[in-house]
């Protein structure tokens, strides 16, 4: 494999792979409740149907995450496409609720499916290649790619059903199923790239998947036990509360202040774009302000990430701001953007965090964890927030997401204040091994020399300074 690709070779690989899976999903986005309501599905049972795909991802992910470090990245993200195609062709084709519910569970299997064997299969494959490699930039970039494409392919997605409005109202197939019939293609084109492009050293051993309840406890027990990424997972689930925020409170909110749904729908479509870029630009710009963040004093990307989290609370607050009566459209949608851009900061300098503490076998465990931590936020606040906005009005709804992202800072400050990782530098056992194998090979050599100067006479030294390295100080690294 190191002779076939570069460490530059592997990084446009996964942005590529990263877009094209993302953009298939960006052109359903728009639409969605437009499908429900089209055919027949009042907002109850749409409310079951985002309940079901909720519920099954939560249940999902740590199965999941544990089947992809057990049979591989490449077969599970196979399996992911392959299943994704299939629910966005039931989708486009479904007419009563039973038959979007099939859609929907598939949906969910694929994206629990598709949820960390992407990145564990890029950062095991670069540190193969190259150990002292920065992820930094490759999972920044990975995080900016993602969001261009989901704003990229929610404008195409909401532009469709336009230039099919020939199609008859009732039919197997309606002007707004075209956006499916797209992200089916798509992700048929996902699957072909995944299945050429994402190369794979050939497994040593045959796993077994009974050996998935094993892992999920190996990669809970490394999160519990290491500080530093137990207190990042509950800086995830703090996002997921503010996450969860937005995408209800604002859509409403904009309705409001532009005097109703039709006026809003155009208005809100332009900033949920320029959203979503902007959340791909503050992404890309990660590795660029944790360098202006190391000149004004923030020491590491963690320091940075705080601040920009402590920022994204402002941000917030300004679009509650505009909920109590002050500002109006203008300050709402600058909040609301800056909310997104800011956003786009934190995450892919946590998750750098989280890869560098973390071994290959149980990589992809450790990142269905943190997805899991965001659904329990997400699923948190969808319980919490409404009601409080309902009952005391929406601006305390905001000051909620505003108080979740402030937790998420100080969280994040603390973990950046934690100890330093162990370099899990190869990414893949037989390295390790290799490694481990080095070391002892090494300090057998010292004690052999040693033995020999003993033997010639060289007295009391040797004796004395047995077992410790230059100066006497005891070595950190134990055989």
């Amino acid at each position: 494999m190191a002779a076939e690709l570069t460490v530059h070779a592997v990084r446009r690989r996964y942005l590529f792979l990263s877009g094209l899976r993302w953009f298939a999903t960006g052109l359903t986005f728009p639409v969605q409740m437009l499908l429900y309501a089209a055919r027949g599905l009042d907002l109850a049972a749409a409310g079951l149907l985002l309940a079901l795909y909720s519920g099954l991802i939560v249940l999902l992910e740590l199965p999941t995450g544990g089947l992809a470090d057990l049979l591989g990245r490449r077969r599970t993200m196979l399996v992911s496409a392959t299943t994704y195609v299939c629910s966005a062709l039931c989708v486009a084709v479904a007419h009563s609720w039973w038959q979007f519910a099939v859609a929907v569970t598939l949906s969910a299997v694929a994206r629990a499916l598709g949820s960390g064997p992407l990145d564990a299969w890029y950062v095991d494959t670069v540190r193969a290649l190259d150990p002292r490699t920065s992820l930094r930039a490759g999972i920044s970039w990975g995080w900016a790619i993602e969001a261009l494409a989901l704003g990229v392919a929610a404008t195409l997605g909401g532009a469709l059903p336009g230039w099919f409005d020939g199609l008859p109202a009732n039919g197997v197939l309606v002007p707004l199923s075209v956006p499916a019939i797209g992200a089916a293609c798509v992700g048929l084109a996902s699957l072909i790239a995944h299945a050429v492009l994402m190369v794979e050293p050939p497994r040593h051993r045959t796993r077994s998947v009974l050996g998935v309840p094993g892992q999920i406890r190996n990669g809970a027990r490394l999160a519990w036990s290491d500080p530093v990424i137990r207190t990042l997972v509950t800086r995830t689930m703090a996002v997921g509360v503010a996450v969860i925020t937005v995408e209800m409170l604002a859509p409403l909110q904009f309705a409001a202040l532009l005097g109703g749904p039709g006026p809003a729908a155009s208005a809100y479509g332009m900033l949920v774009t320029a959203a979503w870029l902007g959340s791909g630009a503050g992404s890309a710009a990660a590795p660029a302000l944790c360098r202006v963040g190391a000149r004004l004093g923030l020491r590491t990307p963690l320091a940075t990430g705080a601040g920009a989290t402590v920022l994204n609370a402002v941000a917030v607050g300004l679009l509650g701001l505009a909920a109590a009566g002050r500002g109006g459209f203008v300050l709402a949608a600058v909040g609301f953007v800056l909310a997104y851009v800011l956003a786009g900061v934190p995450g892919p300098l946590a998750m750098e965090v989280l890869h560098e503490r973390v071994d290959a076998a149980r990589r992809a465990t450790l990142v269905s964890i943190d997805s899991l931590a965001l659904q329990l936020g997400v699923l948190g606040g969808s319980l919490t927030v409404p009601r409080l906005a309902s009952h005391a009005g929406s601006q305390y709804g905001w000051l909620a997401a505003a108080v979740a992202l402030v937790a998420a800072a100080v969280l994040t400050s603390v973990a950046h204040r934690g100890p330093q990782p162990v370099r899990y530098a190869l990414g893949s056992q037989r390295a390790s091994e290799s490694q481990h194998q080095d070391r002892t090979n090494q300090v057998l050599g010292r004690a052999a020399h040693a033995r020999q100067r003993a033997a010639r006479g060289a007295g009391p030294r040797s004796q004395r300074s047995g077992g410790r390295g230059r100066g006497g100080v005891r070595r950190r690294h134990p055989v």
